[in-house]
Protein backbone atom coordinates (compact mmCIF):
# COMPACT_ATOMS: atom_id res chain seq x y z
CA UNK A 1 0.00 0.00 0.00
CA UNK A 2 1.51 3.44 -0.90
CA UNK A 3 1.88 6.03 1.35
CA UNK A 4 -0.85 8.24 -0.08
CA UNK A 5 -3.47 5.60 0.59
CA UNK A 6 -2.55 4.76 4.37
CA UNK A 7 -2.94 8.16 4.72
CA UNK A 8 -6.43 8.55 3.25
CA UNK A 9 -7.50 5.24 5.33
CA UNK A 10 -5.88 6.34 8.54
CA UNK A 11 -7.71 10.13 7.73
CA UNK A 12 -11.29 7.83 7.39
CA UNK A 13 -10.32 5.86 10.26
CA UNK A 14 -9.86 9.05 12.49
CA UNK A 15 -13.12 10.70 11.05
CA UNK A 16 -15.24 7.73 11.96
CA UNK A 17 -14.15 7.60 15.65
CA UNK A 18 -13.53 12.09 16.35
CA UNK A 19 -15.30 13.54 19.44
CA UNK A 20 -16.91 17.00 18.36
CA UNK A 21 -15.14 19.81 18.32
CA UNK A 22 -17.38 20.97 20.84
CA UNK A 23 -16.05 18.35 23.02
CA UNK A 24 -13.19 18.82 24.67
CA UNK A 25 -12.20 15.73 26.89
CA UNK A 26 -12.31 12.05 26.00
CA UNK A 27 -15.29 12.54 24.91
CA UNK A 28 -16.53 14.29 27.33
CA UNK A 29 -17.98 17.97 28.39
CA UNK A 30 -17.03 18.93 32.27
CA UNK A 31 -17.91 21.48 35.02
CA UNK A 32 -14.33 22.82 36.11
CA UNK A 33 -13.75 23.18 39.62
CA UNK A 34 -16.19 20.44 40.89
CA UNK A 35 -14.54 17.70 43.09
CA UNK A 36 -15.44 13.93 40.92
CA UNK A 37 -13.69 12.18 43.65
CA UNK A 38 -17.20 13.04 45.88
CA UNK A 39 -18.79 10.71 44.00
CA UNK A 40 -19.68 7.15 44.61
CA UNK A 41 -23.15 6.21 43.78
CA UNK A 42 -25.41 6.86 40.83
CA UNK A 43 -29.06 6.16 39.79
CA UNK A 44 -31.03 6.91 36.78
CA UNK A 45 -32.89 10.25 36.95
CA UNK A 46 -36.57 9.70 36.97
CA UNK A 47 -38.28 10.30 33.72
CA UNK A 48 -40.69 13.69 33.70
CA UNK A 49 -44.50 13.66 32.33
CA UNK A 50 -44.06 12.93 28.26
CA UNK A 51 -40.91 11.93 27.93
CA UNK A 52 -40.55 8.22 27.97
CA UNK A 53 -40.89 8.02 24.32
CA UNK A 54 -37.28 9.61 23.95
CA UNK A 55 -36.29 6.94 25.95
CA UNK A 56 -38.39 4.09 25.60
CA UNK A 57 -36.27 4.45 21.38
CA UNK A 58 -33.49 2.79 23.38
CA UNK A 59 -35.00 0.24 24.69
CA UNK A 60 -33.48 -1.91 22.00
CA UNK A 61 -30.05 -1.47 22.57
CA UNK A 62 -30.64 -2.14 26.77
CA UNK A 63 -29.12 1.29 27.40
CA UNK A 64 -29.52 1.41 30.75
CA UNK A 65 -28.45 -2.09 31.64
CA UNK A 66 -24.79 -1.26 29.81
CA UNK A 67 -24.84 1.90 31.23
CA UNK A 68 -25.25 0.70 34.83
CA UNK A 69 -22.73 -2.04 34.26
CA UNK A 70 -20.24 0.30 33.18
CA UNK A 71 -20.85 2.91 35.57
CA UNK A 72 -19.79 0.17 37.99
CA UNK A 73 -16.87 -1.10 36.12
CA UNK A 74 -15.31 1.65 33.70
CA UNK A 75 -16.56 4.66 35.99
CA UNK A 76 -15.75 2.69 39.28
CA UNK A 77 -19.31 3.89 40.91
CA UNK A 78 -21.92 2.08 42.77
CA UNK A 79 -25.69 1.57 42.07
CA UNK A 80 -27.48 3.18 45.06
CA UNK A 81 -29.02 1.27 47.12
CA UNK A 82 -30.41 3.77 49.40
CA UNK A 83 -31.91 6.33 47.61
CA UNK A 84 -29.32 8.85 47.86
CA UNK A 85 -27.40 8.68 45.01
CA UNK A 86 -24.59 11.36 44.11
CA UNK A 87 -25.10 11.59 40.80
CA UNK A 88 -27.77 10.84 38.69
CA UNK A 89 -27.74 9.80 35.48
CA UNK A 90 -29.84 10.78 32.38
CA UNK A 91 -28.95 9.53 28.51
CA UNK A 92 -30.25 10.67 25.44
CA UNK A 93 -30.26 10.35 21.56
CA UNK A 94 -28.54 12.55 19.80
CA UNK A 95 -29.83 14.99 16.93
CA UNK A 96 -32.82 15.77 19.25
CA UNK A 97 -34.42 18.82 21.38
CA UNK A 98 -34.02 17.98 25.17
CA UNK A 99 -35.24 20.21 27.94
CA UNK A 100 -33.16 19.10 30.66
CA UNK A 101 -35.00 21.56 33.33
CA UNK A 102 -37.98 19.39 32.49
CA UNK A 103 -36.22 16.40 33.64
CA UNK A 104 -35.77 18.35 37.05
CA UNK A 105 -31.44 19.52 36.16
CA UNK A 106 -29.85 22.76 34.85
CA UNK A 107 -26.91 22.93 33.14
CA UNK A 108 -25.57 25.91 34.92
CA UNK A 109 -23.77 27.34 31.53
CA UNK A 110 -21.35 24.59 31.99
CA UNK A 111 -21.04 21.95 30.31
CA UNK A 112 -22.13 23.62 26.61
CA UNK A 113 -22.29 20.91 24.39
CA UNK A 114 -25.77 20.74 23.35
CA UNK A 115 -27.49 17.16 22.41
CA UNK A 116 -29.32 18.39 19.79
CA UNK A 117 -25.92 19.08 17.64
CA UNK A 118 -24.66 15.73 17.91
CA UNK A 119 -25.71 12.88 15.53
CA UNK A 120 -28.61 10.71 15.77
CA UNK A 121 -25.97 7.95 16.13
CA UNK A 122 -24.27 8.98 19.47
CA UNK A 123 -25.46 8.29 22.84
CA UNK A 124 -25.68 11.08 25.41
CA UNK A 125 -25.16 11.00 28.68
CA UNK A 126 -25.59 13.31 31.51
CA UNK A 127 -24.36 13.09 34.92
CA UNK A 128 -25.95 15.29 37.32
CA UNK A 129 -24.94 16.22 41.30
CA UNK A 130 -27.79 14.90 43.00
CA UNK A 131 -27.83 17.45 45.74
CA UNK A 132 -27.46 20.53 43.38
CA UNK A 133 -29.57 19.04 40.53
CA UNK A 134 -26.67 20.69 38.28
CA UNK A 135 -25.27 18.63 34.93
CA UNK A 136 -21.16 18.24 35.91
CA UNK A 137 -20.37 15.72 33.05
CA UNK A 138 -21.76 15.02 29.76
CA UNK A 139 -20.59 11.98 27.72
CA UNK A 140 -20.92 11.55 24.46
CA UNK A 141 -20.55 7.76 22.93
CA UNK A 142 -19.71 8.25 19.30
CA UNK A 143 -21.93 5.93 17.14
CA UNK A 144 -23.13 3.66 19.95
CA UNK A 145 -26.84 3.40 18.28
CA UNK A 146 -25.77 2.21 14.99
CA UNK A 147 -25.92 -1.62 16.26
CA UNK A 148 -25.95 -3.04 19.77
CA UNK A 149 -22.92 -4.21 19.37
CA UNK A 150 -21.02 -1.33 19.51
CA UNK A 151 -23.10 0.25 22.56
CA UNK A 152 -20.98 -1.00 25.33
CA UNK A 153 -17.30 -0.45 23.35
CA UNK A 154 -18.49 3.38 22.77
CA UNK A 155 -19.76 4.02 26.27
CA UNK A 156 -16.00 2.22 27.47
CA UNK A 157 -14.77 4.71 25.61
CA UNK A 158 -16.67 7.61 26.39
CA UNK A 159 -15.96 6.67 30.21
CA UNK A 160 -12.22 7.11 29.93
CA UNK A 161 -12.82 10.38 30.48
CA UNK A 162 -14.51 9.52 33.79
CA UNK A 163 -13.57 10.87 36.62
CA UNK A 164 -12.04 14.43 34.98
CA UNK A 165 -8.54 15.24 36.37
CA UNK A 166 -7.59 19.00 36.92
Amino acid sequence: MNLRAAAALLALALAGCATYPTVPFEGASYQTGNDFSAYRTFEFVPLPAGSARLVASLDYFDVEGVLARDLSTAGNLARSISGSPDLYVAYYQGGRQVDVQAWGYTTAGNPVVDVVDVPSSCLVVDLIDARRMVLVWRGIATDALTGQQSLDPAIRQMLRGWPPRG
